[in-house]
């Protein structure tokens, strides 16, 4: 007996229906026995990471008094006015109050108190000469690739709430990065350090980038004003701008000057701790938000940026 076909039936391309598309990423695989061996290269990158820095503080170390002396050669006054600070809101009733420099990492030129308990943080205030610059310095917004958004865009839409306000003020010693020339002096006296075979041999075996010293200023200038200085080295060592930092904060001097990597307009890193015997200040342009926080910061009271605004306001009334 024969079989019946069934009738086809023709049907549009158009009306089939369609299956949902599914897109999967693999995240991560591996083997069980691959954790461990993960854990002793991060362990070996570690020891490196911090064998590298500390045969270069070692060499720091021994010609700090040079180091100091250039730089303070190397730096000059600057006078400023109604340049732009931006803060967290939280800080709004202090807005000159370096404590929020201390938190995580800290900021460009200062080291936080996360970095590492066997570096010492040290604050700093940090000033932009505008808003537009202020903002995006403290929001620390990159240009994404491929994004159609701007790192000014990207900052406007940063639901965080800021506060900014308006500084002049005047400094007796401020290292200018906005001119390399700046560092030569320094550059001659770190150029000839040395670094360990060792050490170059486990940056070989890691296969991590041969370790080097900087033989010129435009390439320390480079390292200092990285746009994304921010990412933690490993293993909590500070990045090279804030090193820079703490030598220029131990040298005495007030602040550094600097071209943002975000606007090229001009940053300023303050360092109130070294006003002391100094005829340094800096002074809000407005009346201070609260009576009993202080308008100006000078040698006589430069102590109260390390305060937070309810110690200023509640030790105040006592």
């Amino acid at each position: 007996m024969s079989k019946r076909r069934r009738p086809v039936v023709a049907r549009s391309y158009r009306s089939a229906p369609r299956k949902p598309i599914t897109i999967e990423y693999l995240l991560e695989q591996g083997a069980h026995e691959d954790i461990g061996r993960f854990k002793k290269i991060t362990t070996q990158i570690l020891k490196y990471q911090w064998e590298y820095y500390s045969e270069l503080a070692q060499q720091r170390h021994q010609v700090h008094d040079e180091l100091k002396k250039v730089l303070i050669q190397s730096s000059e006054n600057f006078r400023f006015k109604k340049w732009q600070r931006a803060v967290k809101w939280k800080y709004g009733l202090h807005p000159l109050s370096t404590t929020g420099s201390l938190t995580f990492i800290g900021g460009r030129f200062n080291a936080g108190i996360d970095i590492n308990s066997a570096i010492p943080s040290f604050p700093a205030l940090y000033l932009a000469v505008d808003k537009d610059t202020a903002l995006q310095e403290t929001l620390g917004q990159i240009e994404v690739k491929d994004s159609q958004l701007s790192a000014r865009e990207l900052a406007l839409i940063n639901p965080q709430s800021e506060v900014i306000v308006s500084v002049s003020g005047e400094l007796e010693k401020v290292m200018d990065l906005r001119k390399a020339e700046k560092l030569n002096a320094f550059v001659e006296l770190t150029k000839g350090f040395k670094l360990s075979p060792a050490l170059k041999e486990s940056a070989k075996r890691l296969g991590l980038p041969k370790p080097k010293i900087v033989q010129r200023s435009r390439d320390l200038l480079d390292t200092l004003l990285k746009e994304e200085w921010q990412v933690p080295p490993v293993g909590d060592v500070p990045a090279n701008s804030q090193i820079f930092g703490q030598l220029i904060y131990r040298a005495g001097i007030e602040g550094i000057l600097y071209p943002s990597r975000r606007t090229i307009k001009d940053c300023l890193a303050i360092f109130p701790n070294n006003f002391a015997v100094t005829s340094s200040y800096i002074t809000l342009d407005d009346e201070p938000p609260h009576v009993r926080v202080p308008r100006r910061i000078d040698s006589t009271n430069f102590l109260v940026c390390e305060l937070f605004a309810k110690e200023m306001i509640e030790g105040a009334a006592v």
